[in-house]
């Protein structure tokens, strides 16, 4: 799809920027031209190829068929035979024809002689005379020649690793994207396929999936429920594994030429796919989702109406999802921080939910597309997008990249080894890494029996009360949730008939990466004497004076009591062993009143509330280290009515 696009574009520049009046020329030349160039303009370049070398061969001093040769060969993908050709043109008449300048600047850009495309360049503004829209374009390439030495001289260590044959195979394999735990990769690859009707072979995009097991990656299996004999292409897992986004054109049920489509895994695998729907689709072009790290926004590429250039990169926030209908709120244009009066594609957001990866054709690079990176600031705008560098970003078109969760380690498809398309990883460089992200993984069961629970599970930012990530878990009780780190976060689980469960991941102070959380969590149903432990309700030391970063957690108590109104409930402190007994005693008790008071201002009514301090009575964990003195210092709630 992108392919096509860029093929068009550059046909309407090449062939329509020179007249072809050809009455000049015999018709013993001019008959074959118009074959080959039928043939080019039907996409059979090998035998437009032929046709033109043959009728070169014959005429020496034929500027057009060189023209032409050089239109084939750039399709070809053959830059350096193509700035040849463009440079006999110049040697034939260069008067008659400036604009070859800069499209010979353009191949020997693309060929990566970035000295010489400067070179010719700075020919063409010379000799270009009002052509002011190409002289501008060709002012920008100039900045970006020496923008590409600069870089290529600043080149780092880079070290590819292929994924192996479990995951690379004779046929292409590209637009990896990766779970946040970094076990579960999904690919699109290209494979061939035999229409027996009409006779013929073609190749289709489907997708695969490759789990990671002891560091190395396994046989990937088709998704045969997702797959169909039409192209699935650009997708992107969720974070959890749970969902799968991806493009698909063309369908009975799209609202534009290409729309994105999402399937949910089941415990048989993926669900029958549905479009996801207006306004996340529309009647434009719709394509290459990434999934932010809390599930909560959708990124995508779209010319729609109301963009900045081509192809711009939108967002759109997933505002309810029941019954497998996903209700979208209306879609944002990312504004002029990222898109550009060209192409912005291929983006992806990195799990910390503030850093971007996207490739470009407008913004300052080496290549036709470039990587780049931006963040996003305190105000939800963007920082000025930064070129990833060399070598990642190279002469050719570099999208597709997705970063793992620690942000150490990027995935990318290529075919610099000659072997087709293939996926690599390669270390990050420090300063173009993400937050690093670690995450929670575990299972939601019912206390006694050991069921498993279907339940919400929220990850709360304490200092902002604002960001949330929230997820579900699926039919056997299992969740995944990525934490972004540098914040203190409340987890927050609950499900209908039981009292939720809280617990406080601690990573303000975290710089780099963390063990993931791996935790079996037993809810306890609502019944006379069951407890739950509020795990984020906090006060200075010796003080029962509650901290704002207290708040958010006792308005989950405070919602609770409001959806079961028939509940009463005692809170009880707990103290460590540091202090006297009677100095913990009276601690507890006020620290617990405290909460009390807190419930009976937000409307809970005080004949539903009780409190007791304990002291340092009744300890969960031993008072001989730090770690269980914590433990112990605690606040619950115990349902006595």
């Amino acid at each position: 799809m992108l392919k096509y696009f860029i093929t068009i574009v550059w046909m309407t520049f090449s062939l329509a920027g020179f007249s072809q009046d050809l009455s000049e020329y015999p018709k013993k030349l001019v008959k074959p031209f118009e074959e080959a160039r039928q043939m080019y303009i039907n996409k059979n370049y090998a035998a437009a190829l032929n046709g033109i070398n043959e009728l070169i061969e014959k005429n020496l001093f034929f500027p057009e068929a060189y023209l032409l040769k050089a239109d084939i060969l750039h399709e070809m993908g053959q830059s350096g035979p193509e700035a040849d050709c463009l440079q006999q043109v110049l040697e034939i008449d260069s008067l008659k024809y400036p604009k070859v300048y800069y499209l010979l600047g353009n191949a020997l850009k693309m060929n990566g002689e970035y000295a010489k495309a400067r070179q010719v360049y700075l020919r063409y503004v010379e000799y270009a005379g009002n052509q002011q829209t190409l002289v501008s374009k060709a002012r920008k390439e100039i900045e970006n020649c020496d923008f590409a030495l600069i870089q290529l001289s600043r080149a780092f260590n880079f070290k590819p690793v292929d994924l192996g044959d479990s995951v690379n195979t004779v046929f292409d394999e590209y637009w990896p994207s990766l779970s946040i735990d970094g076990k579960t990769l999904v690919f699109t690859r290209l494979v061939p396929f035999t229409d027996s009707l009409a006779s013929r072979k073609f190749s289709h995009e489907d997708f695969f999936i490759s789990e990671l097991k002891d560091g190395k990656w396994g046989e990937a299996k088709p998704v045969s429920s997702i797959n169909t004999l039409d192209n699935e292409g650009a997708q992107a897992i969720s974070p959890d594994a749970g969902l799968l986004f991806f493009t698909a054109c063309s369908r009975r049920d799209t609202w534009g030429g290409c729309d994105i489509y999402f399937s949910k895994k089941t415990g048989g695998g993926w669900s029958v796919p549905q479009n996801a729907g207006k306004p996340l689709n529309s009647t434009g072009w719709d394509s290459q989702p990434s999934v932010s790290g809390n599930n909560e926004y959708v990124y995508f590429v779209s010319n729609r109406k109301g963009g900045k250039g081509g192809m711009d990169i939108w967002r759109s926030r997933l505002i309810d999802f029941g019954k497998n209908i996903l209700r979208w709120g209306e879609a944002e244009n990312l504004g002029d921080s990222i898109n550009t009066p060209g192409n912005e594609m291929s983006p992806f957001i990195h799990p910390d939910g503030q850093t971007l990866y996207f490739a470009s054709d407008y913004w300052q690079g080496m290549g036709g597309n470039d990587l780049f990176f931006s963040k996003m600031k305190a105000d939800s705008s963007w920082s000025q997008p930064v070129n990833l560098g060399s070598p990642i970003n190279t002469r050719h078109d570099e999208r597709g990249m997705v970063v793992d969760a620690s942000g150490k380690t990027a995935y990318y498809s290529s075919d610099k080894a000659g072997k087709g398309m293939d996926i690599f990883s390669f270390e990050m460089p420090q300063k173009i890494r993400p937050v690093p992200v670690t995450y929670a993984q575990g299972q939601v069961a019912d206390a006694k029996s050991g069921k498993p629970v279907v339940a919400e599970i929220e990850m709360i930012d304490l200092e902002s009360a604002g960001k949330i990530i929230r997820v579900q878990t699926d039919e056997k009780g299992e969740f995944l949730i990525g934490i972004p780190l540098g914040q203190n976060y409340m987890m927050n689980v609950s499900a209908p008939g039981y009292l939720f469960f809280s617990e406080h991941f601690g990573l303000n102070d975290v710089k780099s990466a963390v063990e993931p959380f791996l935790l079996e969590i037993r809810l306890n149903s609502i019944e006379p004497g069951s407890v739950a432990v509020l795990r984020n309700i906090f006060f200075d030391t010796g003080s029962f004076q509650l901290l704002t970063e207290s708040v958010t957690e006792l308005n989950k108590l405070v919602d609770f009591l409001k959806q079961n109104p028939s509940v009463n409930i005692e809170i009880g402190g707990h103290t460590d062993n540091v202090g006297s007994e009677q100095f913990n005693l009276e601690l507890s008790s006020k620290r617990a009143e405290s909460v009390c008071q807190f419930l009976i201002q937000s409307g809970i009514e005080e004949n539903r509330l009780s409190y007791h301090g304990y002291g340092f009575s009744h300890p969960v964990r031993t008072n001989d280290t730090e770690d269980g003195r914590a433990a112990n210092r605690r606040t619950e709630f115990k349902i006595v009515k």
